[in-house]
């Protein structure tokens, strides 16, 4: 297993990424778009302007990890180590990843683009969805007790489907609850 720590930028040479482990790493512009990062682990690491877009998964584990105006396009958390988890997500565009079934109670969401993300079956209790651009995203059998949407935009959820209790939502953008139902909002 290659181990690695300090700051790399996109000079840096890469050799195969699967199974390393990186720690108090940051990282500048690294393109590790469609990499196979399946079993590598991240620890206290930090990705700025970088591009992980559709990067094998399976196994990767991010413990304290920062990404910052990263591109994290169809990237499926879903697969990585659950254990551990624990990410700050500011400024990233991460359009069709998915959170499938995850406990993100250690995920912080400010700022981003999470159009056509899957959030099913994930545990969102008390997550702040701050300036979130949430188009699209799915919302089903979700855990949303007490998680914050007041700063949200976009977002569509279906009460009857997701456990809402003392979640936060700005009263003049309601029509997100009531779009399951037959009504006419005026």
């Amino acid at each position: 297993m290659d181990e690695f720590q300090g700051d790399f930028d996109a000079k840096a040479q890469w050799p195969a990424l699967n199974g390393s482990r990186f720690e108090a790493c940051t990282f500048r512009n690294v393109n590790w778009s469609g990499m196979d990062l399946r079993g590598a682990r991240f620890e206290q690491c930090a990705f700025k302007d970088c591009d992980l877009s559709n990067a094998k998964t399976l196994g990767l584990g991010f413990q304290e990890v920062q990404f910052e105006g990263c591109k994290l396009l169809g990237f499926k958390f879903d697969l990585c180590n659950p254990l551990g988890l624990s990410l700050q997500l500011t400024g990233c565009n991460l359009t069709a990843s998915s959170f499938h079934g995850l406990d993100l109670r250690n995920v912080v969401f400010e700022k981003c683009n999470a159009q056509d993300v899957d959030f099913t079956s994930a545990r969102a209790e008390g997550v702040a969805f701050q300036e979130v651009d949430l188009k699209g995203a799915l919302f089903e059998r979700t855990n949303l007790k007490a998680a914050d949407f007041t700063s949200a935009s976009n977002w569509r959820i279906n009460p009857n489907e997701n456990s809402l209790q003392n979640a936060a939502f700005r009263k003049d953008e309601l029509s997100g609850l009531l779009e399951s139902w037959p009504l006419k909002i005026i």
